[in-house]
């Protein structure tokens, strides 16, 4: 276990590497394995408030997301969002927290957890960009066709900040244009990108308590 990267260990997953095919595979194995067994529980109260994103009922189930990757393949993101969601269908909390670095697909991940359930690091930063595309043209007549497949899921990118974030257009639109754009914790918890900042002495942060 020590050589991997990204992994499953219990109910916790480790993404501490891209997100490339050949290192995600037995992890995303191990993760549906995991979600398979999991039993249905729904007996979390979400409008209750809570003083720690590590209060919870004993009862609750959790999976557990610690990231510090520079992101990868948008298939592998969808693939890891699936079984999360199946998941979360069984009353599961995920519960994010970004270590160090979340850029691109893994800064997506991050955000899609369960609301109040978000941590950063208050060292750490998520990172927004346009990405790499993997579309290419092999027949005449395909550059339209790769053109509209490129703005459609440019798109699903921008939907999932407008759905997770108080980011307005203007902003993931200012992220999408250059490569290297990064948010603070703080900011992030400016922006519902977390709920929670965990400091280095150990003591956690609420966007509406920030001093």
């Amino acid at each position: 276990m020590a050589d991997k990267t990204n992994y499953v260990r219990g109910n916790a997953i480790f993404l501490y590497d891209s997100l490339q095919r050949e290192n995600t595979a037995e992890m995303i194995g191990d993760l549906a394995h995991m979600v398979n067994k999991m039993p249905f529980a729904s007996n979390y109260d979400y409008n209750t408030p809570i003083e720690s994103p590590y209060y919870l009922n004993t009862n609750t189930p959790v999976i557990d997301v610690f990231i510090n990757s520079p992101g990868g393949k948008i298939y592998i993101m969808n693939t890891i969002m699936t079984f999360l969601n199946i998941a979360r269908n069984k009353g599961a909390i995920i519960r994010t927290t970004v270590t160090g670095f979340a850029a691109s697909c893994a800064s997506m991940i991050a955000i899609q957890g369960t609301a109040g359930f978000r941590i950063m690091y208050d060292k750490a930063y998520n990172g927004i960009h346009y990405g790499n595309s993997d579309i290419s043209v092999r027949a005449n007549g395909e550059i339209d066709l790769a053109a509209n497949n490129e703005k459609k899921c440019r798109q699903i990118q921008k939907d999932i900040y407008k759905k997770f974030t108080n980011m307005t257009d203007t902003e993931i639109n200012a992220c999408m244009k250059v490569e290297h754009h990064v948010y603070s914790a703080k900011e992030c918890l400016e922006k519902n990108i977390c709920d929670w900042v965990l400091t280095d002495a150990g003591r956690f942060i609420q966007r509406n308590k920030q001093r």
